[in-house]
C-alpha cells in the first residue's frame, strides 16, 4: 500500500498546483482566452499569448490531474485489501474529476455563467479535500489501534465543523468574485463605505464574506484548541502540531 499512498500524495500535490494555476485564470481576465473547448483556437498546442498561457496551462494541468486520478483508482483497485470502501472511493474520485472537467468546459462554452462557475469552484475544493481523505485512508500508519477510531467525538466533531465552515467561506469568496462584488466596498475596512450592512447586493455579498471570515476564524481556533488538547492527552505529536499551525 506504500506505493499507492505515495502516488496518492503526488496526486494531491499536483491537484494543489492545479488550484493555484486555476486561481490565476480569472484575475488575469483569461477565463475566455480560449473561446472553444477542449481545444484552444482549434489546437491542443496554441500560441501561449494574450491570456492563453493561463487558461491553457490550467487545462493541461487539469488533464494531468485527471490522468493521475485514473491511475490512482486503478492502483487502489488492485490492492490486496478487504476494504471495499477504498475501491469505491477511488471510483468516486474518477467520477468527480470527470464531472469537474465537463464543468470546466461548460464555463467556456456557455461563457462563464455564475451558477456553473460556482459549481466548478465548489467541486474543485471538495475534490481536493476528498483526495486528502483518500490519502489518510491509504496511509500505512493508519490502523484500528492507532487511536483514529478512539472514543473522542468532540475533536472529530469540531474538525468537521471547522472544515465545513472553511468550505462555505471559500464558496462565499467565489460568490464575491463571480458576482463582481470584489470592489463593491472600495478599499474601506472593516465596513463597506462606512456601512455595516449596505443596501446594494454587491456590498451585502462582500460583507457576508467578511463577517463569515470572523466567524470561521473563531470556529477554527476553537477546533484547533480542542484537537490540540486531546492530542496532548493521547500523546499524538503529529495531530498536536497540525492543530497548532491550523489557525
Amino acid at each position: 500500500m506504500t506505493a499507492t499512498y505515495r502516488f496518492a500524495l503526488m496526486t494531491v500535490f499536483v491537484t494543489f498546483i492545479l488550484l493555484m494555476v486555476g486561481g490565476t485564470v480569472n484575475p488575469t481576465g483569461s477565463s475566455l482566452a480560449c473561446p472553444d473547448w477542449p481545444t484552444c483556437y482549434g489546437s491542443f498546442t496554441p500560441e501561449m499569448t494574450d491570456g492563453v498561457e493561463f487558461e491553457h496551462t490550467h487545462r493541461v494541468v487539469a488533464t494531468l490531474v485527471g490522468l493521475l486520478t485514473c491511475i490512482l483508482a486503478f492502483m487502489i483497485w488492485r490492492l490486496r485489501t478487504d476494504e471495499s470502501s477504498l475501491k469505491k472511493l477511488g471510483l468516486a474520485a474518477v467520477a468527480m474529476v470527470v464531472v469537474q472537467g465537463l464543468l470546466g468546459g461548460l464555463t467556456v462554452i456557455w461563457e462563464l455563467p455564475p451558477a456553473v462557475s460556482m459549481t466548478h469552484l465548489a467541486l474543485s475544493m471538495f475534490f481536493f479535500s476528498f483526495l486528502i481523505y483518500l490519502c489518510f485512508r491509504l496511509w500505512p500508519g493508519q490502523s484500528e489501534g492507532d487511536g483514529s477510531h478512539s472514543s473522542t467525538p468532540a475533536p472529530r466533531a469540531w474538525a468537521g465543523i471547522a472544515a465545513a465552515a472553511v468550505y462555505i467561506q471559500i464558496l462565499l469568496g467565489g460568490l464575491v468574485r463571480h458576482s463582481a462584488a470584489g470592489t463593491a466596498c472600495g478599499t474601506t475596512l472593516p465596513w463597506c463605505n462606512g456601512d455595516a450592512w449596505p443596501l446594494a447586493f454587491g456590498g451585502q455579498t462582500q460583507m457576508i464574506h467578511r463577517y463569515g471570515g470572523i466567524i470561521v476564524g473563531i470556529i477554527v481556533v476553537i477546533a484547533a484548541a480542542n484537537i490540540a488538547w486531546t492530542a496532548l492527552q493521547h500523546k499524538k505529536a503529529l495531530a498536536f502540531k497540525l492543530a497548532v499551525i491550523s489557525p
